[in-house]
């Protein structure tokens, strides 16, 4: 009996010690991910920064007239793609990859602005870019909403799309707006 229970004892060390090796191992290789996704998100935040300066480069190279003494200021009248994302959204990682190729073809003809709503932190810079960039309304209305697409044109809603990864659908959509007057 007493071989019994040290046998049973030492079985349940022995399982205990696995099992907790395999969930180190599961929790690193979940690690290893977020840290990739955030390298990824920190990436197009990046992006997004970019054209913050690019916009900012084309106010001063869009300034126009001196009106009672002030320089008259020429507006980005570009389309605005509006990308709402979170690390933990299984579609963003499939979207994100999409988006970042679109704004490498479409960033000179289109205004793409990415919202993050990962936690708390960033829901509350997201909206601050929400509100300089006049979409203020639109992210609360879906700062819920995650691998969600907008497309505005003249202030006007004119596309949008959740959970869609098909890079052709954007395509279409983003020659559409384009094209439109």
């Amino acid at each position: 009996m007493n071989k019994i229970v040290s046998r049973l004892v030492r079985l349940f060390f022995v399982s205990t010690f696995v099992f907790g090796t395999f969930s180190i191992l599961a929790c690193a290789q979940d690690m290893k991910k977020d840290d990739e996704m955030k390298k990824k998100n920190d990436a197009m935040m990046k992006k997004d920064g970019e054209m913050k300066k690019d916009d900012a480069m084309m106010k001063k190279d869009g300034e126009m007239e001196k009106k009672d003494g002030e320089m008259m200021k020429k507006e980005d009248m570009r389309p605005i793609v509006a990308v709402i994302r979170a690390d933990w959204c299984p579609y963003c990682k499939k979207l994100e990859p999409i988006m970042m190729d679109l704004m490498k073809d479409y960033g000179e003809k289109l205004n793409f602005v990415v919202f993050d709503i990962t936690n708390d932190e960033t829901i509350a810079k997201s909206m601050e870019l929400a509100k300089e960039k006049g979409l203020e309304e639109f992210f609360k209305e879906n700062k819920d909403k995650s691998a969600f697409v907008a497309i505005f044109k003249k202030n006007k809603e004119v596309f949008k799309a959740k959970y869609k990864t098909e890079r052709d659908i954007y395509v279409k959509e983003f020659d559409k707006v384009l094209m439109s007057k």
